[in-house]
């Protein structure tokens, strides 16, 4: 397997460009990534910048929301940033990656300074992990396989909405461990993949966009996603999950999706 999803090859003036590791590819094309590597990538380009931009420790990146121009290939991807905003409690960051000379990803991610509120927290109800013997969810392709995954209920090839603990097996960029955002990206993504009601060797349902929102950091490093598609008779759908770890509620995530029958030569 290898070592991380991104490769970094170049840093200049003009943005970090990375090669897209095998791990990258998703289920509809091969060539084309999966849509939770580049979003967990355009998280981590941010964090690096408000960072490195604002001398502060104390940030936390707890919303990312993006929006697909065109596929992104497996291959070398340039990825740019710049500060927005920056005050005293926050810092917005704009975000995109390219591949080939055009625009593929653009995202805007919100950072949040962190500060003691520990007095007016809710109650956490504690979530068990995985319990060990559950089934997959039948991801047979680059990216799903680079992902432990555990079904409660559901997956990739049973329709209906579905209950699965994932976490990542390797990081976004070698060197640097997945903080919160990166990670409900990375997985947050497949989303519309385990709660699918539709076959996929007949329809497409590409999402065309992501929003993430997570409001606190994760406990331990398994993400229970809590998924469903709901369909329309126009063409779209709209697929949103729930975000726990072992501490309780985490995040939301939300995708809209372009569904297409899919002609026989797709198929």
């Amino acid at each position: 397997m290898d070592n991380a999803y991104f490769a970094l090859i170049d840093t200049s003036a003009d943005g970090d460009t990375y090669a897209a590791q095998h791990a990258t590819e998703g289920p509809w094309a091969v060539g084309l990534q999966h849509g939770g590597p580049p979003n967990a990538l355009l998280v981590h380009t941010a964090e690096q910048l408000a960072a490195g931009q604002t001398g502060r420790a104390d940030l936390r990146a707890l919303r990312l929301a993006a929006d697909f121009q065109r596929p992104v290939p497996v291959g070398d991807v340039t990825v740019t940033a710049r500060v927005v905003r920056a005050a005293r409690t926050v810092v917005l960051v704009d975000a995109a990656i390219s591949a080939q000379g055009r625009e593929c990803l653009t995202g805007r991610v919100w950072l949040v300074r962190t500060a003691d509120t520990a007095t007016i927290e809710p109650e956490r109800v504690d979530l068990p992990g995985p319990p060990d013997g559950l089934a997959g969810v039948g991801a047979d392709f680059p990216y799903g396989t680079s992902i432990e995954w555990r079904s409660v209920h559901g997956g990739l090839y049973e329709p209906g909405p579905a209950l699965v603990w994932a976490r990542p097996r390797i990081p976004v960029v070698e060197g640097f461990p997945l903080s919160t955002l990166q990670r409900a990206a990375l997985i947050g993504d497949s989303a519309s993949g385990v709660s699918a009601e539709l076959d996929w060797r007949a329809w497409s349902f590409l999402n065309i966009d992501l929003d993430v929102h997570v409001a606190r950091e994760m406990r331990g490093d398994w993400l229970l996603m809590d998924a469903i598609t709901t369909l329309s008779a126009t063409g779209a759908g709209l697929a949103r999950s729930s975000l726990s770890d072992t501490g309780g509620a985490l995040g939301t995530t939300a995708q809209t999706l372009v569904v297409e029958k899919r002609s026989t030569a797709d198929a």
